[in-house]
């Protein structure tokens, strides 16, 4: 697929469960015509039980580059979902391999993987064969230690996975001290697949900077409500409070357009403060913004501070 022989370096805005819904992605991909975007981290359970669940998966074509990002256990429900969705025209398949949250852990998905090789990599063939598109798969360095990260991966190749993306911090670490990249870069020199890294990376020149001999960076936590994360240096800067006012309007507009205003109003509120960060006032302003109770209210209020 086009989105692996890129031979530019990839950028990739991260899964992230409540934040890289189909409104966002939108808003990621007009700033960003080259960025991958990922679905959000979806469970293959909820899939098969819940339509509202499967809905989280739909995308428009102007996504393209999409990827489906799937969490689960059991090899053969993500053969029947891969199989079912691969004729929707999504670009690639990722399995999540490195949540850390304890309920995912408790439901053996996630990084839980890590610490059982053979079930993750029945999981990988299961979705090989049911797609012709890429499957690729997030993880971190290891479930307890780094020194896992190339034999976990080794196998994974070995699977049928097509790409990598590694967050710098192991299970146990969860999100805690400084993300270290020193293990994928190890890791790179040991496979023949792009590798992705991932964790603590603020933008775009950040990413570029930790590359070395890597293919592509991911950013997660850094892009809520930061669709601009993926410029310059020298392009964000230029970038005007009017400006980011207008996108977070647009924003609101297409996620009030999914879902009932008192929903959206209340799912709007985790990316209020990135879009106003680095502004003159910016506390005082998230706070009025905050406290909006309608989509009038909040348009008005947005194009107040301008």
């Amino acid at each position: 697929m086009k989105y692996l022989d890129s031979s530019k370096p990839l950028a990739c805005l991260a899964p992230m469960d409540g934040f890289t819904d189909i409104a966002y992605r939108q808003i990621v991909r007009k700033l960003n015509p080259e960025v991958i975007l990922f679905s959000e981290f979806t469970s293959t359970s909820g899939i098969q039980y819940s339509e509202k669940v499967k809905s989280r998966l739909d995308f428009h074509q102007v996504e393209l580059p999409y990827v489906i990002q799937l969490f689960g256990n059991n090899p053969e429900s993500f053969q029947r979902i891969v199989q079912e969705l691969d004729g929707k025209g999504a670009s690639g398949f990722d399995i999540n391999m490195g949540c850390p949250a304890k309920k995912i852990i408790r439901s053996e998905s996630g990084a839980y993987l890590m610490s059982q090789p053979d079930l993750a990599c029945r999981i990988v063939e299961s979705c090989v064969k049911a797609t012709s598109s890429p499957v690729s798969v997030k993880t971190r360095l290891g479930f307890n230690q780094a020194d896992e990260l190339i034999p976990f991966v080794k196998k994974l190749e070995s699977a049928g996975v097509g790409m990598v993306t590694i967050h710098g911090r192991t299970y146990k670490q969860a999100f805690r001290g400084e993300a270290d990249f020193q293990p994928i870069y190890e890791l790179k020199k040991e496979v023949s697949i792009p590798v992705i890294c991932n964790g603590d990376i603020k933008n775009s020149d950040d990413g570029l900077s930790r590359l070395e001999n890597l293919d592509g960076y991911m950013i997660g936590r850094a892009a809520v409500g930061n669709p601009w994360c993926f410029w310059s240096e020298e392009k964000r800067k230029a970038v005007t409070l009017k400006e980011k006012i207008e996108i977070m309007i647009l924003h609101f507009k297409r996620l009030r357009s999914l879902k009932p205003e008192p929903l959206a109003l209340i799912e709007f509120r985790k990316h209020i403060s990135g879009y106003i960060s680095g502004f003159q006032n910016a506390k005082a302003f998230r706070s009025v913004l905050m406290e909006c109770k309608s989509e009038h209210e909040l348009t008005h209020c947005a194009l107040s501070l301008v």
